[in-house]
């Protein structure tokens, strides 16, 4: 499996994938998800959260919110996203488009859907609240430590990141909610790269590394770019990286920790998703996402 993975990974090398839509959201787009047949994005300048007709690239729902709307993840029947300004936490009905919120700690930054659960990291606060999806209800507010960042789950547990001046990585006990520090030596680390095995995180600006969930060890490290941002694997087994400094996006061998190249994506390159075959990326500095074709398509 491994021969084979590297071997596509070269093959897609020199060939870099070309945009086949560029669709217009609102201004600073940034989080996205695919949920419900559709690619759903949050605009934190606009505070609007947009669906995208996958089929025919156009946006066909517009849920007015309010400006600093940041995260947002699919689950439980509804669209979950963030609002930093607000220190909210909003599901959307992604049939009706009707709204619920509920105020969670200050200045929330990532929102996740995992162990029943909807789980928000709240920067300011440093806090992890854990709540009940269809009561809304705050079932447990855990003291993770300070500046909180991006959330992933796997392998049983809810792994969060940090910001700043932090050196590690914290992981939650799904069932016993028992935290445990995995120590990264390296300052910052804050976002997850999603669909992948192990779990890669994005730190200090311009580094990526490799952790095994399994023995929380660190089995890579790599310096590339200026300012990275949100990955995600494509279905042609790269990572995608976008650089939001530089509005690139970098293709990485995930087997071999190796850049395979980088090319041109949006204004702010923000944050990478696969869905539907393509990988979409949000334009911060900009109002719209980017869809690119995969294996040079």
């Amino acid at each position: 499996m491994k021969v084979a993975a590297i071997g596509l990974v070269l093959a897609v090398a020199g060939s870099s994938p070309q945009v086949v839509a560029r669709v217009h959201t609102g201004a600073s787009p940034g989080g996205a998800a695919a949920a419900f047949g559709a690619v759903w994005v949050a605009n934190d300048g606009a505070g609007t959260l947009v669906r995208i007709d996958t089929r025919t690239n156009r946006v066909t729902r517009r849920v007015r919110l309010r400006p600093g709307l940041f995260s947002v993840a699919g689950g439980f029947g509804a669209i979950w996203a963030v609002n930093y300004k607000r220190d909210s936490l909003t599901r959307v009905d992604p049939a009706s488009g009707r709204t619920r919120t509920v105020r969670v700690g200050a200045s929330p930054f990532d929102v996740l859907c995992a162990f029943g659960r909807v789980w928000v990291t709240s920067w300011e606060a440093g806090v992890l609240s854990e709540i009940e999806p269809h009561s809304l209800r705050i079932v447990r507010r855990i003291r993770i430590g300070p500046r909180p960042t991006g959330l992933r789950a796997t392998g049983g547990g809810l792994w969060v990141g940090f910001g700043r001046s932090a050196t590690s990585i914290a992981r939650v006990d799904a069932r016993t909610r028992a935290i445990r520090r995995v120590q990264m030596d390296e300052r910052a680390p804050s976002w997850f790269v999603a669909g992948t095995r192990a779990l890669w995180i994005q730190a200090a600006d311009n580094r990526l590394i490799r952790v095994d969930p399994r023995t929380r060890r660190v089995t890579a490290r790599m310096s590339f770019g200026r300012t990275l941002a949100q990955g995600s694997l494509a279905p042609d087994g790269t990572i995608w990286i976008p650089d939001k400094e530089q509005s690139l996006v970098y293709r990485i061998d995930p087997a071999r920790a190796r850049v395979v190249d980088s090319f041109a994506a949006g204004p702010g390159a923000f944050l990478a998703l696969s869905s539907h075959g393509s990988m979409w990326v949000t334009s911060y500095a900009g109002d719209d996402v980017w869809r690119f074709g995969t294996n040079g398509r």
